[in-house]
Formats: structure tokens, sequence, C-alpha cells
């Protein structure tokens, strides 16, 4: 028995159904006609650094701890690593029940943890980083493969979209000519390859794809991103090819997809309304003033695009880039002393300022519940230029996760207009409140990923209701015939089996190896910032 995973990042059936149909998408139209296919919740926030710690563990947050690409610390934050999560993969669990395990380019898994097999990690990996388990598998296959990297090489920018989907379609190739060999020469009993490369073009491209954007403009571009998931398609069919018949096949996103409309600067909006306070000295007042006239960190950074310098970040230490940062208004300015709320992430992060969990927190965990309500019942008057409310939902962070590191993550997630908008990661990008996303985006995510399964004891030609992204790794430990831990808050999917049969489950859960926490040195946790700025990320 043997199991493939294709992790492909950020995959949405709304382009995978039609595409397969009008046959650009030939073996994705395949594995769904002869397997079974479900949507696949994502986290809150559906984005790719919680989710895949969640599939990886089969875990929510507030048992693994990793809530977003990075962790307030008060007025700075730190990016997050595999060492941040804090249960067994099911690559650990399965390498201790003796399987051999591949794992190829899994976001948040970097650095790379010991297996039975082999490692290469993800996009938070640092350049000339120690990238793989064991310390030479890369050495050992570049001869004959050429260099390998983990991230693409150019940050779009409008006006060098030639160049930028020259790259992306390189770096699938990369990814998808490495993943053949390894399959071919090294022995694995799971394997899983992961796909980032869509996930990155559409958050700047798919205004050219989608004729509905309020950005749309006709162009040669239109069919980028469909021939990019016709690229992955056939590498997906390669694969396939190179498959025993005693194989199961998983193909999963962490996330869905969509239009990127406008960016929401919540911080600006919690401070209009007296939830978020600045100093009260000169400078600071001086700073909100020329963040008013427009000197603000969007007015620099076009100023710098047009010079064709934005990537000048990279050459910058992170103190610098701090200490620039700081003369604009930033979490620096801020009087925390009389601050409720703050945002922190870039789906609608809403962070209390408590006491005894934040650095200066004044809500009192008496007054938690209280205050929350008070900040949700602010955030209903989040309105745009013609009244209409921006707050698609709001939902507290106790509803959404619950173990012992559930107190770390957000107190409310926002739904700003089901998606289309998103929020400024950090302070604020510039004086308005409703604005574009600061190099210009127009696509993000969609909490709606995809499953697909294929292959020996999977049904055929059947949709399923939706599933979760908790409930693969449950869901995998029972297809390699390992019991289930009770720790996993995923249930297994029974009904994709042809012939079901009853999980069982394994009590014990305890874990003495799980790695110490490491934080990035300076100048890789630069690198890594400046990567996700490029993502729109930060």
């Amino acid at each position: 028995m043997k199991l493939l995973i294709i992790g492909f990042d950020g995959a949405t059936f709304n382009l995978i159904r039609p595409w397969a149909e009008a046959g650009y998408l030939p073996n994705l139209a395949t594995l769904m006609k002869e397997g079974v296919h479900a949507e696949l919740d994502s986290t809150l926030p559906p984005v790719t650094s919680p989710a895949w710690p969640t599939f990886m563990t089969g875990c929510n947050p507030g048992k693994h701890g990793v809530f977003d690409f990075i962790q307030p610390q008060g007025t700075n934050f730190s990016l997050v690593n595999s060492t941040r999560i804090r249960q067994p993969t099911i690559w650990q669990r399965l390498s201790h029940a003796g399987y051999r395990v591949g794992v190829m380019n899994v976001p948040v898994t970097y650095p790379p943890q010991p297996i039975n097999g082999f490692m290469i990690t993800g996009i938070l990996s640092p350049k000339f980083a120690q990238i793989c388990y064991p310390a030479d598998l890369i050495k050992q296959y570049e001869p004959v493969l050429g260099n390998y990297r983990v991230a693409p090489n150019i940050q779009y920018k409008p006006g060098i979209e030639t160049e930028f989907i020259e790259d992306i379609y390189d770096l699938i190739h990369t990814r998808g000519k490495w993943a053949l060999h390894l399959m071919k020469h090294e022995s694995w009993d799971v394997l899983m390859v992961h796909f980032i490369a869509m996930d990155i073009m559409k958050h700047a491209l798919w205004r050219f794809m989608d004729h509905t954007h309020p950005r749309f403009e006709p162009s040669p571009y239109e069919h980028a991103i469909r021939d990019g998931y016709a690229l992955v398609d056939s590498y997906i069919g390669r694969l396939l090819n190179e498959l025993p018949a005693n194989t199961t096949t998983i193909v999963m996103s962490d996330h869905g997809f969509g239009p990127l409309k406008n960016m929401v600067n919540l911080n600006l909006f919690l401070m209009q309304k007296g939830l978020l306070r600045l100093k009260r000295d000169v400078w600071t007042q001086l700073k909100a003033t020329a963040f008013r006239l427009g000197l603000t960190p969007a007015g620099v950074y076009n100023m710098i695009a047009r010079a064709g310098l934005q990537n000048l970040a990279t050459r910058v230490s992170k103190n610098t880039r701090n200490s620039i940062i700081g003369k604009f208004l930033s979490f620096d300015s801020v009087d925390w002393q009389r601050t409720v709320a703050y945002s922190m992430g870039h789906v609608g992060q809403i962070y209390l300022n408590v006491a005894g969990r934040e650095p200066q927190g004044i809500v009192s965990p008496s007054r938690y519940d209280e205050t929350l309500q008070e900040v949700m019942d602010v955030l209903k008057e989040l309105r745009d230029e013609n009244g209409r409310s921006l707050v698609t939902k709001m939902i507290r962070g106790h509803d959404t996760y619950h173990g012992p590191y559930a107190q770390k993550g957000p107190d409310l997630h926002l739904v700003l207009d089901d998606y289309n908008m998103i929020a400024y990661p950090l302070f604020a990008t510039e004086g308005k409140i409703i604005t574009h996303q600061i190099r210009g985006d127009s696509g993000c995510h969609r909490r709606e990923g995809i499953f697909i399964a294929h292959g020996q004891g999977i049904r055929q030609g059947v949709a399923l209701p939706k599933a979760n992204i908790l409930d693969l790794a449950p869901t995998i430990m029972h297809t390699m015939e390992q019991p289930v831990p009770r720790v996993m808050d995923g249930r297994v999917l029974s009904d994709i089996f042809s012939h079901p049969t009853p999980p069982t489950y394994s009590e014990s859960d305890d874990w003495a190896d799980m790695a110490v926490e490491t934080g990035y040195s300076e100048s890789e946790a630069a690198q890594v910032e400046d990567r996700l700025r490029g993502l729109g990320y930060l």
C-alpha cells in the first residue's frame, strides 16, 4: 500500500471544474471522474501558515500553536517555523510506525525535522540554509537536476508580467522535475509533493483572468493562470504514470481563491473609534499629521517601485528597515496604556490588549467578553462610501480555537466583504481606511479548498459533502491502517472508501521528542520577511 499526496496550494474548484470540462486539466478531470471529490474548508483565517500545520497534525491551531505567518509580541512580531508546531505531524507519526516518508516543499516545514525518509522544506525556508533531510539530499541530486529553489526569483509589480509568469512556470517545472526524480530514486511508502506557484500567481494576476473584476483589463495574460493550472496538471499526470497499482492518491489545497477588490486599514478605523490610541508626544502627532497628508509606506513604496528598486529591502538589514518604518506611524506610535484593540494579520484578525497576555495590556480578563462585544459593536459601523457594511461575519476566537495555545490566537476574525477585501497586515499602509493592496494584487484566499481521492479502495465518481482540512490527517492515518490519535480534532472521511472499515483510535499520545522552539537568525528573518512582503502577507 502506497499513498501519494499532492498539495496544490490555493486550488479552487471554481477554476478546476470549468477548465477540466473544457479539456485543459485532463488528469484532474480523470481523478474526479474515477474517484471522489469535495470542497475542503480551511482554517480561520484561511492562510497558508495555519492551514498546513492543521493539515499535518489534524489539530486546530489552539493545539498546534500556529495562527499566522507571524506571532504578535506587543509592538513587534516573530516569524513562525516548523518548531512552533506543538503537535506531532503525520510525517513523524508514520515514520514512528515504520513507514518510509518523503515530504517535498510543504510550507511550515523549515527547519527540516528528522523523519524515516527524506524532506525538502517549503516557502518559509531562507536562502543558503539547510533545507533538507538528510542534509546531503539536494547536493546528491543537483548534478543531475540542476539548482533547487524554494520561491520565485522575481517579485511581481505591474509591468513585468511576462518575466513574472516565466519565472512562476519555471518554479513549477523545478518542483515537478525534482518530484519525479525523487519518486523514482528514493524508496517511499507515503510521498507528498507540494506546488506553491499558482497561489503566488493568482494573488498577482487574478484581474487579467476575471472579466468581472473592477480592475479587469484585456491583455495577453488572460490565460496565464489557466495555463499554469494546466502545467501543474501535466505534472500530476506524469506522477500518476509512475505509481504502482496499489497506490491511493490525494490531491488537496490549503484554501481556495477568489478576487481581491480592496484593502481595509483596520487599525485606522480602530483609531478613529477610540479603541486604538496614539502617543500624545509632539513627534507622534507630527507623524500622524504627515500620515493623513500622504507621507505613508504606500506612497514611498510606489515611488521606489516606479524607480524599479522595490527589491532593495533584501539588501537592507531588519534593524534598518524597522528604523525606516519607525519614521511613519507604526505600532511603536501606539499608546498601549490607552489602547483596547488592534489588528495584526492580513485577513481581519483583531486582538484585544489583554492584561497579563499583552506586554502592556489594559483589558481585564474579567471584562474580556464584555469588551469583545463592545469592539464587535463598533466594527459593525465599518462601511464603504455608499454606506454598505464591509463586515460579512465576525467569529470569536474562542469559537474557533481550543487547546493549550488558544489564547495566543486572534480574539476576533472578520470576514470582510465575503473575503473580497482583506486587511493591511501590520499597522496601516496609508491614511485611507479603504485602499488598494500596496503592490496591486487582485486575488486573495477563500475558505473553500479542494479534496480529491483516487485509487485503491476509493469510491468512483462521487461528489461528497464538504469536508474540513482537519479531517485529512485522521483519514491518512486510517488509510495507512494506523490508529487515529484521539488528540486529532478531525474525523476519518469514511465515505470516501468503497469498503469502509471502522477506525481504530489510540488514547495515549505522549510525544517527548518535539523540537525545541527556535527562531530565525536576523539575516534569515529579513529574507523570509521580504519574501512574505513580496507575496502580500506582510
